[in-house]
């Protein structure tokens, strides 16, 4: 049986505006290429952080997110991040560049016991192996193994640009094994709404592939 988009979306918004109980990936059904499709249709824009991979498979996260900016060698703003956010938040970090590590196991175990979601970094992460097993959350644009000094001299919840991609503090952010699509909370509805009709949509022609239309046919190409 279909289910329609505007049925799930009842489902996962609170009454009060502006306020969402669960828009996570598995509940809805959805993938970040959807997403990013929706926002795409929508807006005209893609919404993906470029570079930005899970450190393992199979991680999926959606959530607000609290930003981060900072330098690649001032790991001191990660910490100060972390003891900003709310439980459930994203710690997004976007850093000038991703050659020296800004978060690792300390700062993973951290962020897991004081009920982050998950981080995103724009940028460098260490001590990969030892996330992993922690099974906290990251996605980063590359994986180190040293580290700079903390200075602490970045800025927390000030809006950000990531090769392009505009993020700011409220925002929400999907991953899981494709990368990361960023969401303007004033989108987000709407986005999860033709997200989940894309979904049908694309299970729809599955199904009539597996009765032998071909692809062309049903693309109308």
């Amino acid at each position: 049986m279909e289910i329609s988009a505007d049925f799930l979306l009842g489902q996962f918004s609170s009454p009060k505006k502006g306020k969402h109980n669960d828009f996570s990936l598995e509940n809805l059904g959805v993938s970040t290429s959807q997403i990013s499709d929706s926002l795409k249709n929508l807006t005209g824009e893609y919404g993906v952080i470029p570079g930005v991979k899970p450190i393992k498979d199979d991680l999926k996260i959606s959530g607000r997110v609290v930003t981060v900016k900072t330098q690649q060698d001032d790991w001191g703003t990660s910490l100060k991040a972390i003891e900003t956010a709310k439980k459930g938040e994203i710690v997004f970090i976007c850093c000038d560049g991703d050659k020296i590590g800004v978060w690792g196991e300390l700062f993973s175990k951290y962020a897991q016991k004081k009920g982050i979601q998950a981080t995103v970094i724009y940028g460098a992460m260490r001590d990969v192996s030892a996330v992993r097993e922690l099974n906290y959350p990251v996605f980063s644009s590359s994986v180190v193994p040293h580290a700079g000094t903390p200075r602490a001299e970045g800025k927390i919840n000030i809006p950000l640009d990531c090769g392009g991609v505009k993020v700011k503090t409220g925002d929400w952010i999907f991953g899981d094994d494709c990368g990361v699509v960023v969401v303007a909370e004033v989108l987000l509805d709407n986005v999860i709404k033709k997200s989940m009709q894309i979904k049908n949509n694309e299970d729809k022609i599955l199904r009539e592939l597996e009765e032998g239309v071909s692809l062309s046919d049903i693309l109308g190409i």
